[in-house]
């Protein structure tokens, strides 16, 4: 199996994990600190749709890399997350905790309940004329759904022309019209009702052309990226109709604000756990060398913050608002990716990358010093430039051809500044 890219740290594998992963040796690897797809579909990507984050063979995979002892660290969406945990748990790993990497960048991808009633049109009192005009013409001259279908070549496609059910739909004209040459049927009262929904089939509500405009606002449209072709221009407007009033400020999503990190472990087999640990050098996780602020015990929370105070340092407290002056321990970790790591190589960059320092902090907390990390989804090859910066090893592997070039250049690339001041 030859790599397709090394350096003096890490060596990236261009493939499929699961073709990948079963050529490296039994206990091969001291941690997996990884970024799967999270099976959402982001960005419209087929490789976030593929299911592999579910996959049982791919963590007994990872299980058997893995020595007996060590941790994987694993992202997933908080939609998805379960299945992936599952999966893993399924695989022989088992659940020590789930970390939350909490953000201030997430975009809200909800739909405005309000807005969609006024888009809305509600063709259906005239589509069911239709279907019900078009049933009892198919009977009258005894033919069948199955028939309708054979002018086509369709399969279904006449039942739903013909029903009375939710699904009820109409055909285009020039479909209308070969089936009334071919049944023989005389539609003159019915026909202008499938011209009009024929018209106005992808059109929105009349509502929603007499919604009042509040404000409108002009931005920079991005040409890269997740929100790549995402309009600039920005209306706010007020509902139009008496629904629409009735449902304002109504949505059907959260903005996002956390990914969900599972932490898992491998059994130690017949050892103890400090049995594991003295004789695999792996098992613990690496409380001292990954302070909260103030130099506190770590949480189970990355809270990633903007931090108000000039010359703010990796360990800042945030201060909660009100008089409790209490201060919550949180990692001064970037609130999200920064444009310096979001490297493009050939017109391409990779949507959803991690903080490097993220990642590094991971790295520290599962990974010995001098240890190997793997990274099953390398992507752009941060979790790989993480082990880089912490003094391991990484193996990665990356299936997508485009993010393994942007990984492959990152790497060629120095890693600045430590982790902590």
């Amino acid at each position: 199996m030859d790599p397709y890219f090394t350096s003096r740290s890490a060596t990236l594998h261009l493939g499929d994990c699961l073709d990948t992963l079963p050529a490296l040796p039994d206990a091969s690897v001291d941690a997996i600190v990884t970024d799967p797809p999270y099976e959402i579909g982001v960005a419209g990507h087929a490789w976030d749709s593929t299911g592999i984050a579910y996959s049982v063979p791919l963590w007994r995979e990872c299980l058997r890399v893995l020595k007996p002892g060590g941790h994987l660290l694993a992202f997933g969406a908080p939609r998805t997350y379960h299945r992936m945990a599952c999966a893993a748990e399924d695989a022989g790993f088992r659940v020590i905790d789930q970390l939350d990497w909490i953000y201030t960048h997430g975009k809200p991808k909800g739909t405005d309940l309000a807005r969609a009633i006024d888009r809305r049109r509600d063709d259906r009192e005239q589509v069911l004329q239709v279907t019900a005009w078009l049933a009892a013409a198919r009977d009258a001259a005894g033919w069948t759904n199955k028939q309708i279908d054979g002018l086509w070549g369709f399969n279904g496609m006449a039942g739903l022309w013909t029903t009375q059910g939710k699904a009820a739909n109409t055909p285009s004209v020039e479909q209308w019209d070969r089936m009334r040459t071919a049944i023989g049927f005389d539609d003159s009262e019915i026909r202008p009702v499938v011209v009009k929904l024929s018209e106005r089939k992808g059109q929105i509500g009349e509502s929603y052309s007499h919604r009042e405009v509040i404000s409108e606002k002009q931005e920079r449209a991005r040409d890269t990226g997740l929100y790549s072709g995402y309009s600039g221009h920005r209306i706010k407007s007020q509902p139009a109709s008496d629904e629409a009033c009735r449902w304002e400020g109504w949505n059907t999503a959260l903005r996002p604000a956390h990914d969900p990190i599972l932490l898992a472990r491998k059994s130690t087999g017949y050892d103890s756990l400090v049995g594991g640990l003295l004789r695999h050098g792996v098992g613990g996780l690496n409380i001292a060398g990954c302070p909260a602020s103030g130099g506190g015990w770590p949480t189970n929370v990355l809270l990633g913050h903007d931090c108000p105070e000039s010359g703010c340092v990796p360990g800042c407290p945030v201060r909660e608002v009100g008089q409790a002056q209490r201060s919550f321990p949180v990692f001064r970790l970037n609130s999200r990716t920064p444009n310096a790591e979001r490297v493009e190589v050939d017109g391409v960059r990779h949507d959803t990358p991690k903080p490097l320092d993220l990642m590094r902090w991971l790295v520290r907390l599962v990974c010995p010093p001098g240890g190997t990390v793997l990274d099953p989804f390398a992507g752009s090859g941060t979790t790989l430039l993480a082990a880089a910066a912490e003094d391991r090893s990484a193996v990665g592997v990356e299936r997508h051809e485009p993010y393994a070039r942007i990984a492959a250049s990152r790497l060629t690339l120095p890693v600045e500044g430590a982790l902590f001041a």
